[in-house]
């Protein structure tokens, strides 16, 4: 199923992948400060805003962004990735041409997160379960809001592949993708890491520097869209060869 997008400017190409339970429109504040000197290709993944098609796994939505970026003739583009989406940027990093990738509050270590889903499945009804994860999310934080559609069965669809996996061997599968990422890249939190959550991102993933700005929670982007703005082009530059454009 091809996948819905929505390209502006020109320039160094950026690709932009939202968050699960949002879509395209989350990256319009960044669209709108990039102005036309960036080539902004901002995707809805599938299940989400405009694109058809079921709930994927997330290799097989890098794979999808990349069969768009073909068709778009687009050549190592920068990739950046929202949350679930972190996961899609540093896979699409570890297998196809990338200048870089930057994850946008996206954990490393999953084995938390899916103990967490595979607890909060057994509550009594979908609400419940979801419930923390949308709090976590400090949408409040974010001035104006941000368009959120929540859909169980995409939810239940993106969560399908965390609820019956060991939580010990995905979190080496996340490993083994790391170590294939040799490309610059950056890994933006919303709050502190502990020492030890730096330690172990530094050991599996040493092309990708950390960056944490505490208070600013999991839409760090769209709470102070001006710093994101700003670290995006400061990315871009650094990894775009003089004259490239």
């Amino acid at each position: 199923m091809p996948l819905a997008y929505e390209t502006h400017g020109t320039g160094a190409p950026v690709v932009l992948l939202h968050g699960l339970t949002f879509d395209r429109r989350s990256w319009h504040p960044i669209i709108e400060r990039l102005g036309d000197d960036v080539h902004t290709i901002a995707i809805d993944l599938p299940a989400h805003g405009e694109s058809a098609g079921p709930p994927a796994y997330i290799d097989v939505v890098a794979g999808q962004v990349h069969e768009l970026v073909e068709e778009l003739g687009i050549e190592q583009p920068v990739v950046v990735g929202h949350s679930i989406s972190g996961g899609v940027a540093m896979t699409y990093a570890a297998t196809y041409p990338t200048r870089g990738a930057i994850s946008v509050d996206s954990a490393f270590d999953l084995r938390p997160m899916i103990r967490g889903i595979q607890q909060a499945t057994r509550a009594p009804s979908f609400e419940q379960a979801f419930a923390p994860f949308q709090q976590s999310m400090r949408i409040d934080l974010v001035p104006g809001g941000v368009p959120q559609e929540i859909r169980e069965d995409v939810v239940l669809g993106y969560w399908s592949e965390l609820l019956h996996a060991d939580p010990e061997m995905f979190q080496r599968r996340i490993e083994t993708i790391a170590r294939r990422v040799t490309v610059p890249g950056l890994a933006l939190f919303g709050d502190s890491l502990t020492p030890e959550q730096r330690e172990y991102f530094n050991a599996f993933a040493p092309t990708v520097e950390i960056e944490e700005w505490p208070g600013h929670g999991h839409m760090l982007f769209l709470v102070d869209p001006d710093r994101f703005t700003a670290r995006l082009r400061s990315f871009v530059a650094s990894v775009t060869p003089v004259g490239a454009l």
